[in-house]
């Protein structure tokens, strides 16, 4: 309860008006309901906002409402020609006023933006997916770059991973060339109970200096058999994350665990609180699209070999979308 009452607290602060302008943001159907979430809600605001006081502290969305705040009544002005963000695909409506703000004091400013649509997984944060899909819309006309080459992945994996995210065709077109090239191998559908047999191969040719990322949807997914690697497979070097956290990582070797249908499967069922659906972006029309450019990441985190693992009692609807598109299926590895 603890945690959920925190992010909702994060919420109405990110969106940074009053209780009335949040319920006048809610759609008609949900109104009168939404009232009576934000009135429960507004003493935990009010002793948030006493404590910050108390403290002489300020979180961070109130830094950049601050920030905002003193840009609009022109109490600073700005020296900056030149803006730099990157991972503007995590971008969100408070932090995209910050920017506008900036410009709108500097009419020499020019905004460089480098971002990635396929990559965009926090709309659970805040992050607006449209702020960068329809960047001249929000910011005006400008001239695009493609950074088109990874120098990460084989083109097996970059196949692979860019016709699954491709699918939905909300998704930016791109084209995403590899230095390196692979082979059918480089992707494989594996059943969930071969992880021990996988890493006994593993261990017979894995040197030292590469690494292996287990990546799963939840931590509670992390492998059993986890736990006694060290002793087991003491050369392996071995790390286990949830996928969100693996953003920005890289590995010799991913391996995928949690493909499974139901409560904590993958892709995750929508299951967003009144205040979230409110107070968050709008979700895209296009049935898991997070949930699969989260796989996406998962995938591209490899450079050589990704192993996803199906339970094959309540497979998850990306195995077979998977297999369509021509990943390989074994029994074993």
């Amino acid at each position: 309860l603890g945690s959920r009452l925190e992010r909702w607290l994060s919420l109405m602060r990110m969106h940074g008006g009053s209780q009335a302008e949040m319920i006048e943001s809610a759609p008609e159907d949900v109104k009168d309901l939404f009232t009576k979430r934000i009135r429960l809600m507004a003493p935990l605001m009010k002793a948030w906002k006493t404590a910050l006081k108390e403290e002489g502290a300020v979180d961070f969305s109130g830094l950049i409402h601050q920030a905002v705040n003193i840009l609009e009544k022109g109490r600073f002005v700005s020296p900056w020609k030149h803006i730099l963000v990157d991972e503007f695909q995590d971008i969100s409506p408070q932090r995209a006023l910050l920017l506008s703000a900036l410009r709108k004091l500097n009419k020499h400013t020019s905004l460089f933006a480098v971002g990635d649509d396929w990559q965009a997984i926090y709309r659970f944060s805040g992050a607006e997916l449209s702020l960068t899909t329809a960047f001249a819309d929000n910011f005006g006309e400008g001239a695009q770059c493609a950074l088109d080459t990874t120098y990460r992945f084989n083109d097996r994996i970059g196949e692979i991973a860019n016709k699954f995210v491709q699918q939905n065709p909300y998704q930016l077109k791109k084209p995403l060339n590899s230095l390196t090239k692979g082979n059918k191998k480089n992707v494989v559908i594996l059943p969930e109970d071969q992880m021990e047999k996988l890493l006994d191969k593993l261990s017979g040719y894995v040197t030292v200096d590469e690494h292996i990322l287990v990546l799963a949807r939840y931590h509670h997914l992390r492998p059993q058999i986890l736990e006694k690697a060290a002793t087991r497979w003491p050369k392996l070097n071995l790390d286990f994350m949830t996928i969100h956290a693996s953003k920005g990582q890289q590995a010799e070797y991913v391996i995928i665990v949690g493909l499974h249908d139901g409560n904590d499967g993958f892709p995750a069922p929508a299951r967003e609180s009144l205040l979230e659906e409110v107070l968050l972006p709008e979700p895209e029309n296009f049935l898991d699209a997070e949930e699969r450019r989260l796989l996406y990441v998962a995938m591209t985190r490899a450079k050589h070999q990704v192993w996803l693992l199906q339970d094959k009692e309540r497979p998850s609807v990306f195995v077979e979308q998977l297999e369509d598109i021509g990943v390989l299926v074994q029994r074993k590895p």
